[in-house]
């Protein structure tokens, strides 16, 4: 079988190349022609051999108002595509021998490859999915107590907008036990507007929230439970258990970061809602 290779066309340079059989060969760039021979033409092989040179990282922009999503929420941002970097090919032709013996390494300018380096992007009104966050306009706290809120006086409970039942100090879970504390199954609960589904579970932090376990500036993760005619775009408003109860502490900060977690389905079992989280 026939190897094809590569071939000088000018044969000055290959007299140059035979008199260095050294192993430390320099690299030279001269503007030379080829074209492919078969192997009983020339005394002299010529191969091609590349080098990947990695160019720098991706960069990270923030391009709102280019990237909207068709099922977009415009308060939420979120990947749009991610970056890779870019490479430089760069192509050379070693001439050996006969005898397998390197008699130049030569770089072929022209052959050059650059695949340029493109940025990570990231924009607003996208949809609500795992992964995308959100900054808050506002963040304020409500009870079950709450001014318009529909409560039974006499046993100090009320219900939320996804049927979860709630009271001073104590939230109904999955199971239909009465947990002590302001959580279901673990999750502080939220009310947001409707753009962000009922049972979606977030993680909420740069905060200065305190109170019932939550400590300012640590994470946490929420559920939403509820609604509210003054929530609004991209406002959270905090269960505290009881309007007048003053253990939960807002802070200074008015706004706090979401980022959505989990998005999970609303049940319902002889008459009871659940959340399947």
């Amino acid at each position: 079988m026939k190897k094809f290779i590569l071939a000088f066309a000018m044969m000055g340079f290959l007299s140059a190349c035979a008199t260095s059989a050294d192993s430390s060969i320099d690299v030279v760039y001269p503007s030379v022609d080829f074209e492919i021979e078969t192997l009983e033409s020339k005394p002299y092989i010529i191969e091609i051999e590349e080098e990947y040179i990695p160019l720098d990282s991706p960069t990270v922009e923030v391009q709102n108002g280019q990237h909207h999503h068709p099922n977009g929420v415009s308060f939420v941002s979120g990947l749009v595509s991610e970056g890779e970097a870019g490479t430089v090919i760069k192509k050379y032709a070693l001439a050996y021998n006969m005898h397998g013996v390197l008699l130049s390494k030569t770089e072929l300018p022209d052959e050059e490859v650059v695949i340029e380096t493109t940025p990570t992007i990231y924009a607003d009104y996208q949809p609500v999915v795992s992964g995308n966050y959100y900054t808050s306009s506002r963040v304020t706290r409500y009870g079950y107590d709450c001014y318009g809120c529909n409560h039974d006086t006499t046993t100090q409970r009320g219900g939320t907008s996804a049927g979860i039942q709630i009271g001073y100090n104590e939230v109904r879970q999955k199971d239909g036990s009465w947990s002590e504390g302001i959580t279901y199954e673990g999750y502080y609960i939220i009310a947001t507007s409707q753009s962000i589904p009922l049972c979606t579970v977030v993680e909420i932090s740069n905060h200065t929230i305190s109170g019932y376990g939550i400590q300012s500036g640590v994470p946490f993760k929420a559920i939403v439970l509820d609604r509210g005619g003054a929530i609004t775009g991209s406002k959270v408003d905090l269960f505290i258990g009881s309007e007048s109860d003053p253990t939960v502490k807002m802070g200074r900060k008015k706004t706090l970061d979401v980022e959505i977690i989990s998005l999970n389905k609303r049940t319902r079992t002889n008459g009871v809602f659940n959340c399947n989280v």
